[in-house]
């Protein structure tokens, strides 16, 4: 029988992160939900601290607190003494969303693309053309095409015919005679 066995995780010692570590890669998540406000940040972390005892009694919340200031990741520069981020913390921010969006994408191979005609297809242009009949909804330019009926029939009395319609071109792609 085909299966798999779990068993309990244990972590080698060079697998296993510090509490800064740990709690900072929780934090910089909580910043990003609070757009940036380290004070709620903070409180939440501590609230999800008392839930599921992220810290212990060697390293406490206080002493987090701590070491992001020794370490320059905030400060309590703020107006009214309140945490602020510092610069550090924000190109980290940047650069865990950056690899978060783009560090899933794998290199795909090329496409077969064997001709130089514009027409409907997968692939949209910067192109412009008239509309033509049976053309589909999804290609109209509809800020173009509402340009072109203020232009035509201007601003009082609003009118859009099938002339002042603009669809985006496309590229075709090659695909096989099927017979």
């Amino acid at each position: 029988m085909l299966g798999h066995r779990f068993s309990k995780y244990t972590p080698t010692p060079e697998t296993e992160k510090s509490d800064f570590e740990r709690l900072l890669k929780i934090f910089m998540q909580l910043l990003l939900i609070t757009s940036g406000n380290v004070s709620e940040a903070l409180q939440w972390l501590t609230e999800v601290d008392k839930q599921y005892k992220l810290t212990s009694d060697q390293y406490g919340i206080g002493d987090f607190i701590e070491d992001l200031k020794r370490q320059g990741y905030i400060t309590e520069s703020g107006p009214k003494g309140e945490f602020k981020l510092n610069a550090k913390s924000e190109q980290m921010l940047r650069q865990s969303a950056l690899e978060e969006i783009f560090g899933k994408l794998k290199k795909t191979r090329g496409g077969e693309h064997k001709t130089h005609h514009n027409g409907r297809g997968d692939e949209p242009t910067t192109d412009r053309r008239d509309y033509e009949f049976g053309d589909a909804v999804e290609q109209i330019s509809m800020t173009d095409s509402i340009k072109n009926a203020q232009i035509h029939h201007g601003f009082e009395d609003f009118l859009m015919t099938e002339r002042d319609l603009e669809v985006i071109r496309v590229n075709l792609k090659h695909r096989p005679q099927l017979f």
